[in-house]
């Protein structure tokens, strides 16, 4: 499968964008700004749990061998491989970030303001 052209990866973005923005909408009509701070957190975490573990295996820490049978796998590849896996990450990586810069801010401004109302009188 061929890698998105730049024009469909912003519609994906923008796409994704909008969802997000829909469901904090939804989030602020439910609970209000709490809400937007909640949509913002798990936002923040899904994404940031995803930047570090990757395309590694999740699981226990009583399983060892499946940590050392995905980096025995990715050793025997040949340089072009792992380029190639290496360049297909960094592309998930750039909208995972984005996920989290969005997440941060749905966070910082949902929370914020809730506390702001709350004890700003």
């Amino acid at each position: 499968m061929s890698p998105p052209r730049n024009r469909e990866r912003l519609l994906v973005r923008v796409a994704a964008c909008a969802a997000l923005i829909g469901v904090a909408w939804l989030a602020f009509q439910a609970i209000g700004w709490l809400g937007v701070g909640l949509v913002g957190l798990f936002t923040l975490f899904v994404a940031v749990r995803y930047e570090l573990e990757g395309d590694l295996p999740v699981g226990s820490q009583m399983t060892p061998d499946l940590y050392a049978g995905q980096f025995g796998k990715s050793d025997r590849e040949h340089a072009a491989e792992r380029a190639g896996r290496h360049h297909e990450w960094l592309g998930r990586l750039s909208a995972a970030r984005l996920a989290a810069g969005l997440g941060a801010l749905l966070a910082l401004s949902g929370f914020g303001i809730f506390f702001g109302l709350e004890f700003g009188r």
